[in-house]
């Protein structure tokens, strides 16, 4: 029996201006010392400009871009007979998967110093959306690695094929 009770998942409420719980789970993740306000302005005037310069709903493309990044494999260390290997597995959708995403844009938003926060999370939203970028090549490299490792975990070839999987 567990020492500690299972902690009840927090359902988290849509944003109030787009109606989306992805698009407050990005002003979550831009909250920097509490400032809750200066987020929201971040992410809906990036929101505003990625719907100015493409001509899409803006929400749309966010997903969009969300779903190119989303990894459908976790990589986990294991030790096994003193040595450690990365053991695979099927991510189911989630917010797990989408988490990891949301963290990959906001690490290349962090990598690109010199321009502010609006135009660097723009940027990495529409470079996500076009399949490029820092998102996409974090995203390429885990699944290589899960594909490498594959041998390791219970069920290689369910591995594969959900890295294989074509999103059309």
């Amino acid at each position: 029996m567990p020492r500690h009770p299972l902690k009840k998942k927090r359902t988290l409420l849509p944003d109030p201006i787009y109606n989306s719980v992805s698009v407050h789970m990005l002003i979550n993740r831009v909250l920097k010392s509490g400032k809750k306000s200066l987020a929201y302005r971040i992410v809906y005037n990036s929101l505003k400009e990625i719907g100015e310069t493409l001509g899409q709903n803006p929400v749309e493309v966010f997903e969009t871009a969300l779903d190119n990044v989303t990894p459908r494999v976790e990589i986990k260390p294991r030790r096994r007979a003193g040595a450690i290997q990365l053991v695979p597995r099927v991510l189911r959708t989630g917010d797990r998967s989408k988490a990891t995403a949301l963290r990959w844009v906001l690490e290349g938003c962090a990598k690109k110093q010199g321009q502010p926060m609006l135009n660097r999370l723009k940027n990495e939203i529409i470079e996500a959306y076009k399949k490029t970028g820092y998102a996409t090549r974090k995203k390429d490299e885990l699944h290589k690695i899960a594909i490498n490792n594959a041998m390791y975990s219970k069920k290689p070839q369910i591995v594969i094929n959900a890295v294989n999987q074509i999103t059309l």
